[in-house]
């Protein structure tokens, strides 16, 4: 009942988008100030995972929905739009990459949100270790290739279903599932190689 009720409420928000999509397509240039409203943060999420906490998260967003302002009239609504605008959000941010733009490292989002009763001096070891690793996940996910670097990062850490990854990178789930494979292989590897293998990476990696 529950996956039902899941599937019943994307077919209606994807319903909204594309209502807007065809709104902007009419003229109406608040349509787009809408899905921005709609999906600002989860693009931001989206390249976050892919580029690692940067500096110039939010310049990708503005990239990705300059980009969407240009492509906007050949959406044909074939898929889901935020499949597309996946899309759109994981180019850019490879893009970014390729380009050599990312200038700092910020704290993850969530690494600050540790229970305010624990002790200070407990909570600030945690973050620095989470810092840390998460910096050690990125230098590592820069050594395997783009198209592994994608899967991993949207299934590992955005926690996008096989399926949706599927949609957004243009190929089939069992692509992604050894896309997925291949990339925890390597990324074990070399953190064990490192002698870096914290427990919270663990979890991410295993």
């Amino acid at each position: 009942m529950a996956a039902v009720q899941f599937q019943d409420d994307r077919a209606h928000e994807d319903r909204i988008d594309k209502q807007l999509v065809a709104a902007y397509q009419r003229g109406n240039s608040h349509a787009l100030a809408e899905l921005y409203r709609r999906h600002s943060r989860r693009v931001e999420s989206v390249a976050r995972h892919v580029i690692g906490p940067s500096s110039e998260l939010e310049d990708i967003v503005q990239d990705v929905f300059i980009e969407l302002q240009r492509a906007l009239y050949k959406f044909r609504g074939d898929s889901r739009f935020t499949t597309w605008l996946h899309r759109v959000t994981v180019n850019v941010a490879l893009q970014h990459i390729r380009k050599g733009k990312r200038k700092g490292w910020l704290r993850w989002v969530g690494i600050d949100e540790a229970n305010p009763r624990t002790q200070a001096s407990v909570r600030i070891d945690n973050q620095i270790e989470a810092r840390e690793t998460v910096k050690i996940l990125y230098e590592v996910l820069g050594t395997i290739t783009e198209k592994k670097r994608v899967v991993f990062a949207l299934y590992e850490l955005e926690g996008m279903s096989l399926q949706d990854i599927a949609a957004t990178v243009g190929t089939s789930v069992n692509t992604v599932k050894s896309r997925l494979f291949h990339a925890r292989r390597e990324i074990f590897s070399e953190v064990k190689r490192r002698g870096v293998l914290p427990t919270h990476m663990l979890q991410v990696i295993k």
